[in-house]
């Protein structure tokens, strides 16, 4: 079954183009959707389901998944992936997140006692490696194990201490999944990169239990029957296992589970009937109603991460997906639905608005497949329309938006060279002489809008939109990628941003000198102007210019740190935001730069990657998980030159 998604739902923006005085607020707009990484149901309160994503961030649901609440501050951490919620099997006020960090080998184990309002770190000693799987056992919720990168830690004192129990065992590492006997504290089964293996006796000694499987098989989830605890199921990237000798022997299971589906990221025991296995796979999701007899598939062309059963009504099932977000199905299985309402989960590399309509904003959907590409609202940010009609492979990454002002045009750079299109009503189509060309950034050279400067992997070139012809400019000393460029309409000057520096031209791109008095050695993220002073952010910060590039100044009160986007007002003389990418701050000045302030955005500190003000007014900042958010502009909010 195909799933359609053509718009997200509905939330509520009491914002006009005038902005309030003191600590802005920030808005989340959606679009609703993204990944999903992991799925816990609360056992007494059944309508309360946890999601964790990518980012570090929770959200909760009150009402079966139909709407998302995110959990502000949360772990109040981010780059930290969720993969795994359990709730304490006595106590369901205790909730435990076990995480990974995406760019090192660490990790954390968080714990809220109070229904997820909020949230501790567990110290683990010096076992802050990566956690990959958490178990908490049925029959002493004080005995809980995390598998990491170099073992199996285990604590019997609900969380206080940890002592590895794997020493010793080389085949051990990069634990993925782990499951205890429900009846026997002291029995372990644990689920490595390669295999898997058995402790009776709390880690004194191992037994490898692989017998059946395929060689080298990452062992992704390990699931027992509570009715009888020799029955357990495994799931692997080669495919569903079942034992039914408490893991001495193994059969694969295939009868409806075709090929394609052999790698299975979850499986999960219906609560009210464990005799019913639902297997989410990379190429959707599959169920059993005869202990694994037999499979049947219920959802196609999606990636399942996590599956989670309604405990008192097993007819509601929620899936946790790779860039649908939710679905869910309140008829066991026989259709499912979008179920995101709330729930924005969403990198934007982009933003925009249409000139024509100040209603109407414009972003782009990066890292979700054919569930991203360029996103439109005719309603400020209320409803969205996903428009990617003749976008084919180019909708998997659109980097930058420009729309024109004097035709109802918009022009989107990607991967795959420039496309132009009116989103709604004339498909996509892609300019040919640019295509295969990764255009970062685009700029009109003219009044007229008849040509565009186009900033690409490759360097700098100048397209002609009457006739589609192409020119290549060459900076002679340079032969790098372009990630930004600037046309300044009054001087004419075309400013371009590179690796290492900004290069300025005088007469139309023919010729260009490099303009890096008082920058650092860095790439330049992007160019904007305010009035006379030209403005650029860098790795290091950001700097101004008042004569054209000539010397450069860094700016007072913005940290030194990478800046990505710059906005200058076209409604209010002087003003202009400056963000960064890394930690989330946003930079506010109103005397034309001389002077910054830190914006105070208060719990969210979403991680802005585009800004844009819409024709209405509003600020829009694209960020890098949270989707779109529109800020109201701060008014003496925070103190002069922080």
């Amino acid at each position: 079954m195909q799933v359609g998604f053509l718009f997200f739902g509905f939330w509520t923006v009491a914002l006009g183009s005038s902005l309030l005085v003191g600590q802005p607020v920030v808005t989340p707009l959606g679009p609703y959707g993204g990944d999903v990484r992991s799925l816990a149901v609360d056992p007494d309160r059944a309508d309360i389901f946890f999601l964790g994503t990518a980012d570090g961030q929770i959200f909760v649901s009150q009402d079966a998944g139909d709407t998302w609440t995110k959990l502000v501050p949360g772990l109040n951490r981010r780059n930290i992936v969720v993969d795994n919620l359990a709730f304490d099997p006595l106590d369901s006020d205790t909730l435990y997140a076990a995480t990974w960090e995406l760019k090192s080998d660490k990790g954390w184990l968080f714990r809220s006692r109070d229904g997820g309002q909020t949230w501790k770190e567990l110290s683990l000693g010096r076992y802050h490696s990566a956690i990959r799987a958490i178990a908490i056992a049925p029959s002493n919720p004080q005995v809980i194990a995390l598998g990491i990168s170099q073992g199996v830690i285990l604590s019997l004192d609900g969380g206080r201490t940890w002592d590895r129990i794997t020493r010793g065992y080389r085949s051990l590492y990069n634990v993925e999944s782990l499951a205890f006997d429900p009846q026997d504290v002291s029995t372990l089964y644990v689920g490595t990169w390669r295999l898997g293996w058995k402790t009776t006796d709390q880690g004194k000694s191992w037994k490898a239990i692989h017998k059946g499987m395929f060689f080298d098989s990452d062992v992704f989830s390990l699931l027992v029957d509570p009715r009888n605890p020799e029955v357990l199921y495994s799931s692997a990237c080669t495919g569903v296992y079942k034992s039914e000798n408490s893991g001495q022997n193994w059969v694969k299971l295939k009868n409806g589970l075709p090929k394609e589906a052999r790698r299975t990221r979850t499986l999960h025991l219906d609560p009210s009937n464990p005799s019913t296995i639902y297997a989410g796979t990379t190429v959707g999701l599959f169920v059993s109603h005869n202990a694994g007899i037999s499979w049947r598939q219920l959802l196609s062309n999606i990636v399942v991460n996590a599956v989670a059963v309604h405990p008192k009504n097993n007819r509601i099932i929620l899936l946790g997906s790779d860039d649908a977000g939710v679905l869910k199905s309140e008829d066991g299985g026989s259709t499912f639905s979008p179920a995101n309402r709330g729930f924005i989960h969403r990198q934007i590399p982009a933003v925009g608005s249409d000139p024509h309509r100040k209603s109407s904003y414009y972003v782009s959907v990066s890292s979700d497949g054919d569930y991203g590409g360029f996103f439109l609202s005719l309603d400020r940010g209320q409803h969205w329309h996903s428009y990617n009609q003749g976008l084919d492979d180019a909708v998997v990454d659109i980097k930058t938006i420009l729309p024109a002002h004097v035709m109802r045009r918009v022009y989107i750079g990607t991967h795959q060279g420039v496309f132009v299109g009116v989103p709604l009503e004339e498909p996509w189509k892609i300019i040919e002489k640019t295509r295969k060309l990764t255009v970062f950034d685009l700029a009109f050279t003219d009044a007229g809008e008849n040509r565009l400067f186009l900033a690409t992997a490759d360097g700098v070139f100048r397209l002609d939109l009457t006739n589609g012809s192409l020119e290549k400019l060459i900076i002679p000393v340079y032969k790098g990628k372009v990630n930004t460029v600037f046309y300044d309409q009054p001087s004419g000057q075309v400013f371009a941003g590179t690796d290492i520096g900004v290069f300025r031209s005088n007469d139309d791109g023919q010729t260009w000198n490099i303009k890096v008095k008082g920058l650092p050695y860095s790439p330049i993220n992007v160019l904007e102007k305010n009035g006379q002073r030209l403005f650029c952010g860098t790795r290091f910060g950001l700097f101004f210019s008042d004569d054209d590039g000539e010397t450069w100044w860094i700016c007072k009160g913005v940290y030194p740190i990478d800046i990505i986007a710059i906005q200058t007002n076209p409604s209010a003389e002087n003003e202009i935001f400056a963000a960064d990418f890394l930690i989330g701050h946003l930079f506010y000045s109103d005397d034309g730069g001389d002077e910054w302030e830190v914006v105070d955005l208060g719990f969210s500190g979403p991680r802005i990657s585009a800004l844009a003000f819409g024709s209405s007014g509003d600020l829009l900042a694209g960020t890098i998980s949270e989707g779109v958010y529109v800020i109201a502009r701060p008014a003496r909010s925070i103190t002069k030159g922080q």
